[in-house]
């Protein structure tokens, strides 16, 4: 592979992740501004989550696994064609891991930057494998999760089905009282143990998927699939969502079961399949000439723009107070007004600088002082 190929910006990558990026925001809106369970929603949320599940989630943090995954294959391969070492690219994901806890503590306890960091520890062990061994261990480790989830399926229909959606009282009162050091404590001392437990059970599934993308991206990175294929992946993707999304509708007619482990599972399998219907989609509309600019602007800036969703939303509910009595159809209407803000900063940002500003703070961390990169290309 040659250098120049190596190192060129793959405009379908950046596209993707800055769709991707929209999804997320959408995906953790309801956990901003505080979540309720579909019997508790007045009609017009119940019909946006609705949406949501056969939609938004479980895709798009699919589609981010794929692509990180994607992304350390691109990393390591220009590190290897340099000669350089790769612990370059644990030092990424070391300052990956700090940029993921200081979010974790002090803004929300649904990042996952930390999850990324500590399982892309593990694609170390990947670094020499073949398109085989990875494809091989990604479809282990799937399965390893899909009986997981078949788990919870034959518990949910043998001991019958309830909502898996609570409240967080406590959270509630922090925000409505205002009490900026409780709410610090509070997702230090309890968020932030929980999400690390979280991790060390979610591991799996996002080992997969990063396995899945490090392999598509070694399958396709010198020869893209033809247009064909394309309508072929995104014809036969949507045609297998089908019958999930149908599951999920009927699940939505009983509100009480209507956010409950049947409807999850199925709202997970949509997002394996779902997920490869978007990422065929944009590829189709990049083939027919479509530039798709403000995607890819988003997706340059994709951390960045990650962090500040975070920092904008939680800001805004904790100033309001209203955490837990935001409706789910104002929260859409924020996602809808923000991101092309969002996209029209990128753009402006990035036709003055080469890189989003926590991007190039990642970037210095990980390489260090350009004196210190000039010298390592000296040797």
């Amino acid at each position: 592979m040659e250098a120049t190929a190596l190192n060129k910006r793959i405009a379908y990558l950046d596209v993707l992740r800055g769709f991707a990026l929209c999804g997320i925001l959408l995906v953790n809106m309801p956990t901003f501004i505080g979540e309720h369970r579909v019997l508790d929603m007045p009609e017009p949320d119940r019909y946006i989550r609705l949406v949501f599940d056969l939609f938004i989630q479980t895709k798009f943090y699919t589609l981010f696994s794929v692509l990180f995954g994607a992304g350390f294959y691109l990393f390591t391969a220009r590190l290897k064609e340099r000669g350089d070492s790769l612990v370059i690219f644990a030092r990424r994901l070391l300052v990956l891991l700090l940029f993921g806890l200081l979010h974790l503590a002090f803004f929300w306890r649904g990042d996952i930057l930390h999850t990324y960091a500590l399982t892309g520890f593990l694609l170390l062990l990947f670094v020499r494998a073949g398109p085989k061994s990875l494809i091989f261990w990604a479809i282990v480790s799937q399965l390893y999760i899909a009986l997981l989830q078949l788990s919870l399926l034959m518990m949910a229909l043998s001991e019958g089905d309830s909502s898996i959606v609570s409240a967080d009282s406590e959270l509630a009162r922090l925000n409505q009282e205002r009490d900026l050091f409780g709410l610090l404590l509070h997702h230090i001392q309890v968020e932030l143990p929980e999400a690390l437990s979280g991790t060390a059970i979610i591991w799996p599934e996002m080992l997969s998927l990063f396995l899945v993308g490090a392999y598509l991206m070694r399958r396709f990175y010198l020869k893209p699939p033809s247009t064909r294929f394309l309508w072929v992946t995104f014809s036969a993707s949507l045609a297998l969502s089908l019958p999930s999304l149908a599951v999920i509708v009927m699940r939505h007619q009983d509100v009480a079961t209507a956010d409950g482990y049947i409807n999850y599972v199925f709202v997970w399998l949509s997002g394996r399949t779902l997920a490869v219907t978007y990422a065929a989609m944009i590829a189709i509309l990049l083939r027919s000439g479509l530039r798709l600019g403000a995607f890819a602007s988003l997706g340059r800036m994709a951390l960045t723009n990650y962090l500040a969703q975070t920092v904008v939303f939680t800001s805004f509910v904790f100033a309001s107070g209203k955490f837990n009595e935001i409706p789910l159809w104002f929260g859409l209407l924020m996602c809808l007004i923000f991101l092309p803000i969002q996209a029209a900063f990128s753009r402006w940002y990035l036709a003055r600088h080469a890189q989003g500003p926590f991007e190039a703070v990642w970037r210095r961390l990980t390489y260090g002082s350009q004196r210190e990169v000039e010298k390592r290309k000296a040797n």
